[in-house]
């Protein structure tokens, strides 16, 4: 069985990848729709994906062990929620894009 500090590790790992993902995702459609006017959705891709990446690298190299405080809290809620806003955006924009061709 995986220890709790592994499995944080990979997950943190998971979020970092699926942000870089996200970022790349984002800056293609960027380029991809600039004159189109659907930049700004993925200029929010490229956006979420960075706080994703920093804020799962500096959980990674700085680990934060004291949950009694508000702001380390904050990071894993922010953090969290962005993941999941990154999954469902790399989906849309996958789903959408594969349809189109």
């Amino acid at each position: 069985m995986i220890d709790r500090k592994k499995l944080k590790n990979i997950v943190l790992r998971v979020e970092v990848i699926i942000g870089v993902i996200a970022m790349i995702l984002g800056a293609v459609l960027t380029i991809l729709f600039l004159g189109e006017g659907y930049f700004v959705g993925a200029l929010m891709m490229v956006i979420t994906g960075l706080i994703s990446v920093f804020l799962g690298i500096k959980e990674l190299v700085a680990p934060v062990d004291n949950m009694l405080q508000w702001l380390p809290l904050f990071y894993i809620v922010v953090r969290r929620t962005f993941f999941f806003l990154n999954v469902v955006l790399c989906a849309l924009v996958v789903g959408t894009v594969t349809n189109l061709l």
